[in-house]
């Protein structure tokens, strides 16, 4: 973000109020790189706080709504905003209304989107906003020839011993469904052999008898003598795709631009933020960047015309004579819709390679034309691109380079998927990396704050910096919809399918969004502070990461928390068979690694290929330093990244390899002697001097005890996941994570090199003084803090926080038991706690529950502190002693410093307790309301809800 640091945290706000007459801010200002203070901290400025993807019904806004909501952003501690008008699953009354939502790309969609950049500018929050309506991109300034091109085939069969001159075949209209005239690439001319088909309908051809023949056709007419035999002549044609963008709020759209072709994605940006539209003068104040969602697409083979000249100067030799084994129908479609076909045709068993050269080459082209055009085109503007580079087979990790602000999501669930675009940042240097967070399939409104934080937790510990929230909805209130309004992704009108997150005002948990917010801002503060850092690199030996499978150890990869939620829907395993072999010993080494306070990221081909040694054995790439590579059950890897491991090996890199090693690379170019230099390679890399095969847990321990580790800890911890960042200083911040539901002791060894260090509380915005260089804190059950160990001198006192006193979790004075709960529908007198699920009269609701008990008081309070522990909530507490609050906890750990309010004798205390929407909504749709449609025959989805307990004083750890 654009908070420059120069003895302390400097304000975006100053900086945007400054510029509100001035030239943009350069786009270097948006990646100020600056060292964390203690004293910015506790209450980081307005640029820090997360922001939101902000769904507009499409057009159907009105300057004075667009206003308050800006400001209610604002209000709540949100940094900022992204723009998405849609057309999804919204209820109108006439035609009119209809008009209204499809006016996106209008004067007065822009007067309207003017408007919130004015009062976005005065409120200095960040906007930005996607390329275009819905997704993926587009616009209706572009025609047919602007969209994707596919290539496509038709073919026949000849016998050959003749000379024959015939007209090509006809695309079938399956092929051609823009009826728009196809443009001949190329013919390839192939024998048939013995056996024509491999029993799924794929032609066998010869591949030592392919010939390209374009060069003898003339007006669509080969002509050529055939040698004998029988042969399949397979004509390539260059069509446009036809591919439309969904959800686009405008009557008509032309195609999905062509990510292929640098001249068609500029005349698209030209036209979505040209003159026309009035936004330059909002670019960098407060506009800040273009976004575009990921990249699935519905084409059968990515093309563009200059796909073959690329081909053959970076791969090396001639793709066109082995085209058809690149023939699939839907292999470049988005994975939910890909048919799941056949190859048309096939060579051998190493046809494999040949897509693997044609998809590299796709994702340099779309890198070159889409990704680096959409960033130079944007900077230069004093904007940014901001984008989530995957969804396509491609180079992930240097699409995240090529992106101003890379961008993950929640959805793709494993960490492992989540740390591509963090790792592609790191070795890339792209100071910020967004996540579309806290957004699952089919979890509908079982977003909780305790939910929120455990995914955005997730999400920092893999290294995000920015949460962008998936999302909130523009207030619409159609008669057809329930009072919480129009939300895109649960509604009436998409039948079953849904997608949390609603995050809005008339969300239950609206009133506790400014304290999410605060901690979010609060650790990404810290976490933008220096720069990130990682022990050891692990190669990635897949383009993409679909079809990776969860790791056992992980929580929340589909969205699910056990015995919270109802159990997730069945689905069919979508996992990739060859990403679940390699997987299933690599996660154990992660694991591993995690557990000993290692920290990692994932490396690709390119970034090892330009490594360099430094003469204390670390590897250098782009700046950055790591001081070991780790091949972990791989038999695939690029010659070029093999040559170099060699090297750097010989020159003394520390290099770990277990499992598999790679006896091959992937490329079809001389495969057989390549593959044998690659085996020959790796094989001599492993005989370097610091170099070590393992093939057992025991060995990987005693490789990780030869690290040097600043921050050590001090046994394995399993529950942890952790983030790391290195300031100019040689100052460390650790984001540390429980990802477990049990309270846990982490205990450090610190370097000499740190005078100091300090425990930051991201929920309180404490900062506590440490003691000494070995030093422990105890974690909540799902708790998250922050290590701040600084090598300068001591800090100002005024900064440090008093220590607060610790409920001891192995000690209780009393157990509470014998309750009262009154709803808005009922009472229930002494009860013990229970699930409401568990309860007719209950089971269906989502109001609030007071929970009321008495207790007698005889211990002392002069010189021990106590604590009401609530144990497990659902979901929120607020918590009264005696008729005076005693505070409010919105997510674990659910304690109470009671020690003020207690009085010897009777006691009354009084547990305020918010459940969630969904069991509410749930009861709604059984009981005929068709506005809860999608939640109908949903019981078994219900959520936990009510205070579940046990409930127990506890004395402080100060005890005696």
């Amino acid at each position: 973000m654009k908070v420059p640091l120069i003895s302390s945290c400097l304000s975006l706000i100053s900086l945007l109020v400054a510029a509100q007459n001035t030239t943009p801010p350069k786009v270097s200002l948006w990646f100020p790189r600056y060292d964390f203070q203690l004293s910015g901290f506790e209450k980081p400025v307005a640029s820090f706080g997360p922001m939101a993807r902000w769904w507009w019904p499409g057009n159907f806004v009105t300057k004075d709504e667009l206003k308050r909501e800006v400001n209610l952003f604002a209000d709540h501690g949100f940094g900022g905003v992204e723009v998405q008008p849609m057309n999804l699953a919204i209820p109108t009354k006439s035609a009119e209304e209809r008009q209204k939502i499809t006016s996106w790309d209008t004067p007065n969609y822009y007067e309207n989107l003017r408007t919130v950049m004015d009062e976005a500018r005065r409120r200095n929050l960040i906007v930005d906003v996607t390329n275009g309506s819905g997704w993926p991109p587009s616009g209706p300034i572009l025609q047919s020839e602007d969209g994707f091109l596919s290539l496509e085939f038709s073919d026949t069969t000849v016998t050959g011993g003749k000379s024959l001159s015939f007209s090509l075949p006809l695309l079938s209209p399956a092929k051609n469904r823009t009826k728009s005239l196809p443009r001949l690439q190329a013919v390839v001319i192939a024998k048939l052999l013995p056996k024509t088909t491999d029993g799924d309908g794929t032609i066998l051809l010869d591949p030592s008898s392919t010939q390209v023949l374009t060069s003898s056709v003339e007006n669509r007419t080969l002509s050529y003598s055939f040698p004998e035999g029988s042969w399949r002549v397979i004509a390539f044609w260059a069509v446009p795709s036809g591919e439309q963008p969904s959800l686009v709020a405008a009557p008509k759209s032309g195609p999905v631009v062509d990510h292929l072709d640098t001249q068609k994605v500029l005349k698209l940006y030209n036209y979505l933020f040209g003159e026309r539209t009035g936004l330059q003068p909002y670019f960098g104040n407060p506009m800040r960047a273009v976004f575009s969602d990921s990249y699935e697409f519905k084409t059968n083979r990515h093309y563009s015309l200059d796909l073959l000249d690329w081909f053959r100067k970076k791969r090396g030799y001639d793709i066109t004579p082995f085209l058809p084994a690149n023939m699939q129908r839907g292999y470049n479609y988005v994975a939910f819709m890909r048919p799941n076909a056949k190859p048309d045709f096939a060579f051998s068993d190493q046809d494999w390679r040949l897509r693997y050269d044609y998809d590299l080459t796709v994702s340099e082209l779309v890198g070159e034309h889409f990704f680096k055009t959409s960033r130079d085109w944007a900077e230069s503007r004093n904007l940014l691109f901001r984008t989530q580079g995957y969804g396509l087979n491609m180079d992930m990790m240097a699409m995240a380079g090529l992106a101003s602000i890379p961008e993950t999501e929640s959805m793709l669930g494993p960490e492992a998927n989540l740390k591509i675009m963090t790792s592609g940042a790191l070795l890339y240097n792209r100071p910020i990396v967004s996540a579309e967070s806290v957004v699952f399939s089919g979890r509908a409104y079982t977003i909780t704050p305790q939910k929120i934080k455990m995914a955005v937790d997730k999400l920092f510990a893999a290294g995000v910096n920015q949460v962008i929230y998936h999302g909130v909805p523009y207030r619409y209130t159609p008669e057809a919809l329930g009072p919480e309004g129009w939300y895109p992704f649960s509604s009436p009108l998409l039948g079953t399918i849904n997608f949390s997150s609603n995050l809005g005002e008339w969300n239950i948990f609206w009133k506790d969004q400014k304290d999410i917010n605060q901690y979010v801002s609060r650790i990404q503060y810290a976490l933008r502070s220096g720069k990130p850092r990682a022990d050891v690199l692990l190669y990635f030996p897949f383009m993409d990461v679909e079809g990776m499978p969860d790791n056992p150890e992980e929580i929340l990869t589909k969205g699910y928390i056990q015995d919270v939620e109802g159990p997730l829907p069945k689905s069919k395993d979508d996992t990739n068979p060859v990403k679940a072999t390699w997987a299933k010993e690599v996660y154990p080494l992660i694991n591993q690694l995690e557990a000993s306070g290692i920290s990692w990221a994932w490396v690709n081909d390119a970034s090892i290929q330009e490594a360099q040694l430094e003469k204390n054995g670390k590897i250098n790439i782009r700046g950055n330093l790591f001081q070991a590579l780790i091949l972990a059950n791989d038999s695939i890897i690029q010659l070029k990244t093999a040559e170099k491991i060699k090297e750097l090996s010989r020159k003394g890199m520390r290099l770990l390899a277990t499992g598999t090693l790679p006896v091959k690379q992937p490329s079809y170019l001389n495969w057989r002697e390549n593959d044998t230099k690659t085996a020959q390679y790796i094989a001599e890399a492993l005989k370097g001097k610091s170099a070590r095969y393992i093939q057992h847990e025991s060995e990987l321990n005693d490789w990780i005890e030869g690290f040097s580790q600043p921050i050590k800890f001090q046994h394995p911890y399993s529950f942890t996941r952790k983030a790391e960042r290195e300031l100019s200083d040689g100052s460390r911040i650790q984001f540390i994570w429980n990802k477990s539901d049990a309270w846990q002791t982490l205990t450090l060894s610190l370097d000499k090199k740190f005078n100091g260090s300090y425990w930051l509380e991201p929920t309180s915005g404490a900062i506590i003084k440490n003691k000494g260089t070995v030093i422990s804190y105890q974690l909540p059950p799902y708790g998250s803090v922050l290590l701040y160990a600084s090598t300068k001198g001591e800090m100002p006192a005024n900064v440090v926080s008093k220590p607060s006193l610790q409920a001891d979790q192995t000690k209780q004075v009393l157990e509470l038991t014998g309750w009262t709960l009154k709803t808005d529908s009922l009472t229930i007198a002494s009860t013990p706690l229970f699930d409401w699920r568990t309860n007719a009269n209950l089971k269906f609701s989502s109001s609030e529950g007071i929970y009321t008990t008495t207790f007698q008081w005889e211990q002392p309070t002069s010189s021990t502190a106590y604590f009401l522990d609530l144990g497990k909530v659902s979901y929120t507490a607020e918590v009264y002693l005696n008729g005076q609050s005693a505070g409010k906890q919105i997510f674990a750990p659910y304690l109470f410093d009671l020690t003020k309010f207690l009085k010897p004798g009777t006691n009354t205390l009084e547990v305020h307790v918010t459940p969630g929407q969904l069991n509410g909504f749930i009861g709604k749709a059984m009981n005929g309301d068709n506005r809860y449609k999608p939640f109908k025959d949903k019981a078994d989805q219900l959520m936990s809800a009510g205070l579940l307990g046990p409930v127990t004083i506890r004395p402080s750890m100060s005890a005696k």
